[in-house]
């Protein structure tokens, strides 16, 4: 029986500088004729991945770190928070002043007039690389799946992870000026779990590749959790590495563990 594995997009398929590179490409079309499946697993909303993704073999994808689920062209998970405390959760984000957008797999939502500073940049790329996915936040259909804020005083990360705590987990990259806020109740490990029931796999025979802080669930929800060569050290120092994207780190690390040659 062949193996599935786990793909994060940002940093470790996919890089807006290079797209995603023709050795991953290579490597993953080998690893399908070798019996091998598969599936993305990546933080981004389902309507905003990137079209590169659309040439590669997969059979399912795991999106908004896990409120989403797709295996085989069938939808198993598509959930978030719902109801009047999405109104409490976006009055939050502005109590602490921490401009936002929503990430819910139809399209994504900001507030263009909250902070227009920090947005003015971002929303004329989004719409260029996502035509037809932005919508303004009064549009927002009473769900909330997973949110990306930029809050204005980090010092208040503490406070709005406590805030926040009900509902949703706050995963701060110190590398970036951002924060993820995913659903306390999913994760990309539990995806994965979810993937792995569906398609009778155990754990053991399955593998992921990942580079950042929220990859950890995903990779310690397989086998062999595999991290890219640019990944942040404490994650290289408890997971297998592999070069960074730039350097086929995806096609080495598959040949290495014999999935291809």
């Amino acid at each position: 029986m062949g193996k599935v594995i786990f793909y994060d997009v940002d940093g470790t398929l996919f890089r807006r500088d290079c797209g995603i590179p023709e050795s991953t490409m290579r490597a993953m079309r080998k690893c399908e004729e070798n019996g091998h499946r598969a599936i993305l697993c990546t933080g981004r909303a389902a309507c905003t991945l990137p079209p590169e993704v659309d040439e590669l073999p997969l059979h399912g994808r795991i999106c908004q770190c896990g409120t989403y689920v797709l295996v085989e062209d069938q939808v198993m998970t598509n959930d978030g928070v719902e109801g009047d405390d999405c109104q409490k959760i976006l009055d939050i984000l502005r109590e602490y002043d921490c401009p936002f957008f929503v990430e819910n797999s139809d399209h994504f939502y900001l507030d263009p007039d909250f902070a227009p500073g920090i947005f003015e940049e971002i929303i004329p790329i989004m719409e260029k690389n996502y035509p037809g996915k932005f919508r303004h936040i009064n549009q927002l259909p009473g769900k909330l799946q997973k949110l990306t804020g930029y809050p204005a005083d980090r010092s208040k990360i503490p406070a709005i992870k406590e805030a926040l705590a009900p509902w949703f987990v706050v995963i701060d990259h110190d590398e970036y000026d951002y924060i993820e806020i995913t659903h306390k109740d999913y994760t990309k490990g539990s995806g994965v779990a979810q993937v792995l029931e569906a398609l009778g796999i155990d754990k053991e025979d399955a593998i992921a590749f990942g580079d950042s802080a929220n990859d950890i669930s995903m990779l310690d929800a397989v086998g062999m959790g595999i991290v890219m060569g640019d990944a942040p050290d404490y994650l290289k120092e408890k997971y297998t590495a592999t070069d960074s994207i730039y350097a086929d780190g995806i096609e080495k690390a598959l040949i290495h563990i014999g999935l291809i040659d």
